[in-house]
């Protein structure tokens, strides 16, 4: 594969795992109401900060992980 190519499948995928901020709303409210809370409860909003937060764990370990690989570049996988 040329140079170009790798680059262009690696933006690809990176901009087919993005989602936008609407996108992450709607969802979020999909699972809330799925679970069976009332939106404009406190409840529902509730929900939608445990999904935030849990979305923030995640992204945060992400980037502690990859910062630990950065660091030791002779660590075995």
């Amino acid at each position: 594969m040329t140079y170009r190519s790798i680059l262009l499948l690696s933006l690809t995928l990176l901009l087919a795992g993005c989602a936008s901020a609407e996108q992450l709303a709607q969802r979020d409210n999909e699972r809330c109401t799925a679970r069976g809370l009332q939106p404009e409860t406190k409840n529902f909003s509730d929900c939608l900060a445990q999904l935030e937060n849990e979305r923030v764990a995640r992204r945060d370990a992400r980037h502690r992980e990859q910062i630990e690989k950065s660091a030791n570049p002779f660590r075995y996988p």
